[in-house]
Parts: C-alpha cells; sequence; structure tokens
C-alpha cells in the first residue's frame, strides 16, 4: 500500500509506521495527543505523534529511513519533509503519572493493528498534566474523550487513580466540567 504522506491523517501516518516498525521486529504503542486525537474523533488534533518502545535509536533510525523520515538532532525525533507528523519516540514503560500501564488497547485500522492507551488511560493521561501542571487544555481534552467514549470510561477507576496521585479535588473539576 503506497502511502501519499503529504495528505495522510494521524491514524494512517502512526498505523503505516507501526506496521513498518513490527516488519522490523519492533513494537511500540502510541501515547499523548495522538490518542486524545484518535479518542475525541479528531475534536483536537496533534502534530506530533508519540510512541513508546524499547527499540535502540540506531533500530529505530534504521527502520525508518526505509519510509523515508530522518532523525531530528539529537534526540529520539523523526520527520518526513512531506509529512504533517512527526514522530517522538519515548522510552518505557508506557506509564500514566505514576503507574505503569498494564495493557493498551488494539484499534484494528484499513493500514494495521495500532496499540495505543485505553480511553481510561488516557484521560489519566490528560488528567496527570492537568494535576500537576493545572494546564486547563489538557482538562478539556480529558472531557472530550471521557464524552466521546463514556461507554468505555471507567469513572471509578479515574477516581481511585486521582485518589493515589493526591488530586482528588482537581478530579471533582474533572466530573463536574463533564457532567456540564
Amino acid at each position: 500500500m503506497n502511502t501519499d504522506w503529504e495528505q495522510a491523517s494521524a491514524l494512517e501516518v502512526v498505523a503505516t509506521v507501526i506496521q513498518h516498525l513490527r516488519s522490523h521486529g519492533i513494537e511500540a504503542t502510541l501515547v499523548g495527543g495522538a490518542c486524545v486525537s484518535i479518542y475525541s474523533h479528531n475534536r483536537y488534533q496533534s502534530s506530533d505523534l508519540d510512541l513508546v518502545t524499547a527499540a535502540s535509536l540506531k533500530q529505530l533510525a534504521s527502520a525508518l529511513a526505509e519510509l523515508g523520515f530522518d532523525r531530528i538532532g539529537r534526540g529520539r525525533e523523526f520527520r518526513r519533509q512531506d509529512c504533517g507528523f512527526y514522530l517522538d519516540f519515548l522510552h518505557p514503560p508506557v506509564a500514566v503519572g505514576g503507574e505503569a500501564v498494564e495493557t493498551a488497547q488494539v484499534v484494528h485500522t484499513e493500514w494495521g493493528a495500532l496499540p495505543l492507551l485505553t480511553p481510561t488511560d488516557c484521560i489519566k493521561d490528560r488528567l496527570a498534566a492537568y494535576y500537576h501542571w493545572s494546564d486547563p487544555q489538557s482538562l478539556e481534552q480529558a472531557v472530550m474523550i471521557a464524552r466521546a467514549q463514556a461507554a468505555q470510561v471507567d469513572l471509578a477507576e479515574l477516581e481511585r487513580w486521582s485518589k493515589r496521585e493526591g488530586h482528588l479535588k482537581k478530579f471533582q473539576v474533572f466530573r463536574i466540567k463533564l457532567e456540564d
């Protein structure tokens, strides 16, 4: 399947990249803002695609070069000139706040299987930014996901996690915004 990188959506880019990495024995999980885009039905857009992988920089650079992605600077970021998204590879574990994520959700796309945070863990990720940095945009993103994915969101788990993070009062702000 040929990818039109200039026109490709975030979902197409990340699913294509993950399938290519998998063909090289590299596993990766999508986290961060791109998960928000997917779960909010693109009400939020992110130009960076954050992926957690244990692969070495050398392994990533070799595999991604085959897709036309070049390393940016000295970090673990890669960009393709004709693509509107860049890839940022984070070190494991996949975690939200102070807790490791045990299981990822797998979304099946026309470009292949895409492992990513569950809606509940994606909300935790956004709430962590709200809790620790008082970022109002992250709170709004958490609410967007919770509304769009209501049937899949575990509010009791979010409350338990918020208590463990020491932010029950801010969790109540989230609940009030969710009910508005």
